[in-house]
């Protein structure tokens, strides 16, 4: 009997495990495999990670192996692996769980563990195994930890093995151009349309979706990288001091844009000069004679930057070398000027939303006038310029209502322009649902209060999704004297939605500010 229970319990304990651990290596995953950023998710939900039902029901079997009550001991570690089992609901992930290689590996050291366990459980002293096996149950999220450690030494030899291999790729095509795009904000939606633009007249290849890390960028090289390339457009996310050297010195671009230097990822950079000093790694490692900056004249930050590069502006007033005119903005999109040093203007019509978005082609157009593209062929790339998905795209209901998907956007800046965009719809029924702007470090109560604000001044209806994310947002909304008829906190996204769909008419336009991801639900 105590053979079978033991291998019972040891099945039900597997199961509970790798649910455990799956939703821990997928948060993992969504960290970018950073440890300490996985430590700050397992503080910010220790209730979660720490279940004190689980830990007190195993601690009492712990305590019944130690009376000698080995079988009630099984029993009861059976009865809580069990429910635990049963009751642990599945939910929708919002960017799915891959298993990719690297997962493999870590999945492959926890078998090798299981194996020992298992043994160990069948030869060895069972009260000192299944003690073992219940610490490790009431600590599984901690052991992704560990197990990220212990396979640290052969994933940093696998990454130099990448790298170098797209390196080496890179040398072997030598008139290839990169241009790198950085920024808090802005830099998906430019690089897409930059390439629309420069594909006018280059083979061009781009960095897919949000591709911005030193291996989606690798990975870019490596799978999809060619010799008929004229042109790698390459964006470079950070989140850390060093990030986009670390990409520069791989593809070592010849242009470089940076798009904003902002308050962004303020829990990793600590602080914004930090957030400065990265964004500008970008500026530093381009070649002293050929290399270029663009650079966002519009932004505080960067005009007090010190950059000894060779630089070229663009904005939305005079006093940037490229910079947009006669601007009339509706909600069905924007017709404005774009003046070109010392070759007059070109009107530019686009279906794109928001001011963000202005400045954005206006910085691709310094970019593809460098490159040598004319005024027909920037003109020409432009038309063929679509809303990147989920950041500020219209979409329209059967009904006659509107969507403005703004999901992927993450950025105040951003989202303040996003909530201009929903105030100019003024012939309608404007909905706001956002669950705020994450990632902020110390200023996130004060950019969520001014988000707020903005949103009390642009909304007729608010929904705010999870109530602790909403306390400095509803306290914004609360000083512009908003009825609180018109708010409503949703507890999750799903119930937010149901809220959306039951206040929607024909008549409504709903922005979709920001939509946390699933390590922050």
């Amino acid at each position: 009997m105590e053979r079978f229970l033991t291998n019972v319990s040891l099945l039900v304990f597997l199961i509970f495990f790798y649910q455990r651990i799956r939703h821990g290596l997928h948060i993992l995953q969504l960290e970018n495999y950073y440890n300490d950023r996985y430590i700050v998710w397992m503080k910010r939900y220790i209730s979660k990670v720490l279940d004190i039902k689980v830990i007190i029901g195993l601690a009492i079997s712990i305590l019944l192996f130690f009376m000698n009550q080995v079988l009630w001991g099984l029993i009861l570690q059976i009865i809580i692996y069990g429910l635990c089992i049963a009751t642990t609901k599945k939910t929708k992930e919002k960017k799915a769980f891959v298993v990719t290689a690297r997962i493999r590996r870590m999945y492959l050291t926890y078998m090798i563990c299981f194996v020992v366990i298992g043994i160990s459980a069948n030869i060895g002293n069972v009260k000192i195994v299944w003690s073992m096996v219940n610490i490790l149950g009431m600590l599984a999220y901690g052991s992704v930890y560990l197990i990220n450690v212990i396979n640290k030494p052969i994933e940093t030899l696998i990454r130099k093995k990448f790298c170098q291999k797209a390196m080496n790729k890179l040398k072997e095509i030598p008139n290839l151009k990169v241009i790198g795009i950085t920024g808090s904000y802005g830099k998906t939606s430019t690089k897409y349309i930059l390439n629309t633009i420069l594909s006018q007249k280059y083979n061009t290849l781009m960095t897919p979706e949000s591709y911005n890390t030193t291996m989606g960028v690798v990975r870019t090289i490596n799978e999809n990288l060619t010799a008929m390339h004229q042109l790698f457009i390459c964006e470079m996310g950070a989140k850390y001091v060093g990030d986009i050297k670390e990409i520069c010195d791989i593809v070592h671009p010849t242009y470089g844009v940076v798009t904003a230097i902002g308050p962004q990822h303020l829990d990793t950079f600590r602080t914004l000069d930090n957030v400065k000093k990265t964004k500008l790694e970008l500026v530093d490692a381009l070649p002293d004679e050929e290399g270029i900056a663009f650079v966002n004249w519009e932004d505080e930050n960067i005009r007090k930057a010190p950059i000894t590069k060779r630089t070229i502006t663009f904005g939305l007033s005079s006093e940037a070398n490229y910079y947009a005119e006669n601007i009339e903005s509706t909600e069905k999109g924007s017709v404005f000027d774009v003046i070109i040093p010392d070759k007059g203007k070109i009107t530019i019509k686009t279906k794109l939303l928001g001011k963000l978005n202005i400045l954005n082609i206006v910085g691709a157009v310094a970019v593809a006038d460098k490159l040598g593209l004319s005024a027909d062929e920037i003109k020409v790339g432009i038309k063929y310029i679509r809303p990147v998905p989920h950041r500020l795209q219209l979409k329209q209901n059967p009904n006659g209502s509107i969507i403005i998907d703004d999901a992927y956007n993450s950025n105040h800046k951003g989202a303040q322009m996003a909530l201009e965009v929903l105030k100019s719809f003024e012939n309608k029924k404007r909905i706001l649902v956002t669950p705020g702007i994450v990632e902020l470090g110390d200023k996130a109560k004060q950019i969520n209060q001014e988000l707020g604000r903005c949103a009390a001044e642009s909304s007729d209806f608010i929904i705010l999704v999870g109530a602790e994310q909403a306390i400095p947002i509803y306290a914004g909304i609360q000083e512009k004297h908003y009825p609180e008829s018109q708010i409503f906190i949703a507890q999750n996204l799903e119930e937010a939605i149901r809220k959306m769909n039951e206040i929607m008419t024909k008549d409504s336009v709903v922005l979709l500010e920001n939509d946390l991801p699933d390590n922050y639900l």
